[in-house]
């Protein structure tokens, strides 16, 4: 808090890392998006933070986007005969 009455105009290391997700996103606007820029820009943790954080997002979109993997015959005939059994 003491940052905040300090420099009004930029945000802490907290306030940053608890509004990434909304800067990454493009949720931002205004003081909010103004604060958060400004305290990038002086702040390499937070920076690296984000980066972590959007290289994370890259990854998971990338496997939310491939063709699912066709099951083993032999799995599927191990649960089709469960399935029969009523196991």
């Amino acid at each position: 808090m003491r940052d905040f009455v300090l420099k009004p105009w930029v945000a802490t290391c907290h306030e940053t890392a608890d509004r990434l997700s909304d800067y990454i996103d493009g949720e931002l606007q205004g003081r909010g998006l103004a604060r958060v820029q400004r305290h990038l820009r002086r702040c390499k943790r937070c920076r690296e933070l984000l980066s972590s954080l959007t290289r994370a997002l890259d990854q998971l979109r990338s496997l939310r986007a491939s063709e699912p993997a066709e099951p083993a015959p032999e799995t599927v005939a191990v649960i089709v005969s469960r399935i029969r059994r009523g196991d």
